[in-house]
C-alpha cells in the first residue's frame, strides 16, 4: 500500500487501464488530477485547471488516448457546488489535452460517465437549477460536438448511477428523492427518446453493472452498506452495517465490492447468488473510491490531509 498527496485533498474517483482521474485541492481551488499508475506507483501526474474549481469524475480508454469527464469553472461547496459546466476532453498517452468541451445544460452540470457508441459517445451525469436537481444524457460525435441532450427531473435530489448500453437502446440508472430515495431505471431508444421508467428498489445506487440480464447495484440504504441484484423485483440484497458500497467489479468466479464499512476501507467478495465469500479491511480512517483490475484506490485522513491510497489486490 502506498499513499500519495498533492495538496490538502487528493481524491481519486475513476480508473481506465493505467490512468486514474480525480481531484486535488491546493488550498485555494480544486484541479483535475490525471495519474498514470504501475501497480501502486504513480509514474506520471498532470493537473488541469483554470477559472474557479475543476473536478475530474470519469475516464475511458481509447485506442489513441483517453476521454475524461467531469465539471469545470464552478464553485465547489459541501452540497456539490454551483455554476459548474459539464466537461469532456480527449488526452493523449502523454496526458496532453487534444481537445476539450465545456457544456452548458441547465446552469449547473457534471459528467459522471462516458459510454462508447458506434457513431460517437454518450455522456451521463447530473444537472440542477433553481427548480431542483435532475439527470442528463448527451450524445456527442467523435470530436465532442453535441448531437442531442435529454434531461430528467427535476426532483428534490438526484444521484447518477450509470448506464447499461444495448444494441438499439440504453438504460440510465439513477436515484431520485421525492418522498424518499428510489433507484430508478430510465429506458431510451437510440434517438434519445424516453421509452420507459421503472422504479427498481429503495436506496441510493453509486455503482452498478449488468449481471445475467439484471442490474447489480451498490450504494447505501438508510445508513447501511448495501448491494442488491434487481430485475423484475429484487433477486437478492445484502446490508452489512453502517457504511457505503462505492465500487463493483465482476470477476469470473464472483463479485468484488468495495467501500467504507465502520470507518474502514473494506473489500468483500460475493458469489453470484450474493453469498459473502470473504471480507478484508484494507485501511482505517478512509474508504475505497475506485476498483480496477488488480488495484484499488481510495482515501484516508492522515496528518490533517485527505491523501490518496493505492493498494494492489
Amino acid at each position: 500500500m502506498r499513499t500519495h498527496s498533492f495538496g490538502i485533498e487528493t481524491v481519486p474517483v475513476a480508473i481506465a487501464e493505467d490512468l486514474a482521474i480525480g481531484s486535488v485541492h491546493d488550498g485555494k481551488n480544486y484541479k483535475i488530477m490525471l495519474a498514470k499508475l504501475c501497480d501502486d506507483e504513480i509514474t506520471a501526474v498532470k493537473f488541469l485547471s483554470g477559472k474557479n474549481d475543476w473536478e475530474g469524475h470519469c475516464v475511458a480508454k481509447l485506442n489513441d488516448g483517453y476521454l475524461i469527464g467531469g465539471a469545470v469553472e464552478g464553485i465547489a461547496t459541501p452540497e456539490g457546488g454551483r455554476n459548474w459546466k459539464a466537461y469532456l476532453a480527449k488526452i493523449n498517452e502523454d496526458l496532453e489535452v487534444l481537445w476539450e468541451w465545456k457544456y452548458r445544460i441547465l446552469g449547473n452540470e457534471c459528467v459522471y460517465s462516458i459510454l462508447f457508441l458506434s457513431d460517437g459517445f454518450l455522456l451521463g451525469g447530473e444537472v440542477s437549477d433553481e427548480n431542483g436537481r435532475g439527470l442528463f444524457l448527451m450524445k456527442v460525435d467523435r470530436e465532442g460536438n453535441p448531437i442531442w441532450t435529454r434531461t430528467l427531473g427535476p426532483w428534490k435530489n438526484a444521484v447518477f448511477g450509470g448506464f447499461l448500453g444495448r444494441k438499439d437502446s440504453l438504460t440510465l440508472i439513477g436515484s431520485v428523492n421525492e418522498e424518499g430515495w428510489r433507484v430508478t431505471a430510465f429506458d431510451f431508444n437510440g434517438k434519445g427518446d424516453l421509452t420507459g421508467k421503472r422504479e427498481l428498489t429503495e436506496g441510493i445506487a453509486l455503482s452498478m453493472t449488468e449481471l445475467d440480464g439484471r442490474t447489480l447495484i451498490a450504494g447505501y440504504n438508510g445508513k447501511d452498506f448495501w448491494i442488491a441484484l434487481v430485475g423484475e423485483g429484487i433477486s437478492w440484497e445484502i446490508t452489512l452495517g453502517e457504511g457505503t458500497a462505492t465500487a463493483i467489479l465482476q470477476e469470473e468466479d464472483g463479485i468484488l465490492v468495495e467501500g467504507e464499512l465502520g470507518g474502514k476501507a473494506t473489500v468483500l467478495k460475493l458469489d453470484f447468488d450474493g453469498k459473502p465469500l470473504w471480507k478484508k479491511e484494507l485501511w482505517e480512517n478512509g474508504w475505497v473510491e475506485v476498483l480496477g483490475e488488480g488495484v484499488t484506490l481510495g482515501v484516508k485522513e492522515e496528518e490533517g490531509k485527505t491523501v490518496m491510497v493505492v493498494e494492489t489486490i
